[in-house]
């Protein structure tokens, strides 16, 4: 039988948290976020090789699928298995994000027969 995989635990949350710290200056915050991009992109790289143009690549990859990737482990890893809820404003901001020229098409649909 095989061994079910430990999950760490994660009380329910009942206030909501800003990912923005403001014990921190923006500009520490902008550079944490430099950091954890440089993490992502390093690791793409490891897949892609070591040469110089493989870490180009990979920004260029990052940049391409975030935001694919966030709206994957959204719905898919983080939502059905804690129950937990994501706020449909951040869904649709990421759906845009996400694919751009669907919420355009979306937008300009909703304008016309709204108005």
């Amino acid at each position: 039988m095989a061994k079910e995989k430990q999950k760490a635990y994660i009380p329910e949350l009942t206030d909501e948290i800003s990912l923005c710290n403001e014990l921190y200056s923006k500009c520490c915050n902008d550079e944490l976020r430099e950091m954890d991009k440089h993490e992502i992109i390093v690791k793409i790289c490891e897949t892609l090789g070591s040469s110089p143009e493989c870490l180009a690549k990979a920004e260029t990859i990052f940049n391409l699928i975030k935001y694919d990737i966030t709206r994957y482990v959204l719905h898919h890893e983080y939502c059905p298995e804690t129950r937990n809820e994501v706020k449909p404003k951040f869904l649709l901001w990421l759906d845009g994000k996400a694919e751009p020229k669907k919420a355009e098409e979306f937008s300009k649909f909703m304008d016309k027969y709204l108005k």
